[in-house]
């Protein structure tokens, strides 16, 4: 995590240099030129230098008034999902506030370090912490669950915060049930098996953690988690949107969410492969090649049914090169997908058993 503290006043800038020790991860304290007695990083202009550094930083924190704050960071703030997060503590130490991104961006849990570092009060104001009820982004983080559809998160929220009965399901076949249970009890949330989903009556609301594609009839939102492997083999030149395409409507005959990919793997033959590789940066996630030897004997050990074409360079089935990807890097016995054709494309789908990637 990158941390930036900018202040703008001598007392700001030996308040930011104490700050530091408290903090983990990578820490960048910036001061403003001719108020720099602890030898921080100088600066001139406030505005241009948060222009520069908004979206280069995981969070910040600001030791000057909220309202300058507010008018920096204003033309930069773009979306929940994106914004980094924003602290604000006076150059006193006296107070530290959560301002922006508080519960994705970790704003709230910062306030919280930084206060406690500087024996500050924290101040929180967002609704589902005041009111001590389960936030669904804050569960979200938790799980490392991605929310879909996001513009239902503020109905989801409110009607928490409201008193409404939102009732929270868990899709007991995922492979890390009990870790998203037990995840789930640390905010006094219990999860209720998702066969009880048909019961409409007895909820206003529904949170579900799954990767499935499912029809709601009350207001809802999935949170999904990180759970799918998608192996991919494909013809040489083989755009990274005609990939996307065949793996959105793999997802689809799989009855799978493309949120829950997790990774995509496939032979070092396409290591190079610009469409594999423009794939993974496109859905934002890893990819992993597996040479030969490592395909053949998850072929031979499964006894996946071998196509007729074999392929020179790796050796293996052609069919069988995303079949085995994706078992391999799952680290599973079986396929939720096996090899499907799209044109110049094929797609296998297995649900992954351990997270390599993390």
């Amino acid at each position: 995590m990158r941390i930036a503290i900018i202040s703008i006043t001598n007392e700001g800038a030996l308040l930011a240099q104490g700050l530091t020790a408290s903090l983990k991860g990578e820490i960048d304290v910036f001061a403003k030129v001719g108020r720099n007695p602890a030898e921080a990083k100088e600066y001139e202009h406030l505005g241009q230098l948060v222009a520069r550094l908004f979206h280069q930083y995981d969070s910040f924190v600001f030791i000057m008034s909220v309202g300058v704050v507010v008018r920096v960071i204003a033309p930069h703030v773009r979306d929940k999902r994106y914004d980094p997060a924003v602290v604000v503590m006076d150059e006193t130490g006296s107070y530290v506030i959560s301002l922006l991104s508080g519960h994705l961006g970790h704003a709230n849990a910062l306030t919280c370090i930084v206060g406690e570092s500087v024996k500050a009060h924290s101040v929180i104001t967002t609704a589902t912490d005041v009111l001590q009820k389960p936030a669904v982004d804050l569960l979200a983080v938790k799980i490392n669950a991605t929310i879909e559809p996001f513009e239902n998160l503020h109905t989801m929220n409110a009607a928490i915060d409201k008193g409404d009965k939102v009732s929270f399901f868990i899709d007991s076949t995922l492979a890390n049930c009990e870790t998203y249970i037990a995840a789930a009890e640390e905010f006094d949330v219990k999860l209720i098996d998702i066969k009880e989903l048909a019961d409409a009556a007895s909820y206003d609301a529904a949170v579900v953690i799954t990767d499935k594609e499912l029809y709601m009839v009350k207001p809802y939102v999935f949170l999904r988690p990180a759970s799918l492997v998608v192996g991919i083999n494909c013809r040489p030149g083989t755009t990274g949107s005609e990939i996307l395409g065949a793996i959105a409507d793999a997802c689809r005959k799989a009855g799978r969410s493309t949120k829950s990919i997790a990774a995509i793997a496939s032979s070092v033959v396409k290591e190079d492969e610009i469409g594999v590789l423009a794939t993974a940066q496109q859905i934002e996630v890893p990819v992993r090649f597996f040479n030969a030897e490592e395909l053949n004997q998850c072929i031979e050990k499964f006894g996946l049914k071998k196509s007729a074409i074999i392929d020179e360079k790796s050796g293996a089935s052609i069919a069988n090169i995303c079949e085995a990807a994706a078992l391999v890097a799952a680290k599973t016995d079986s396929l939720i997908l096996e090899a499907t054709l799209y044109n110049n494309v094929m797609i296998a789908i297995a649900e992954a058993k351990s997270p390599w990637w993390e």
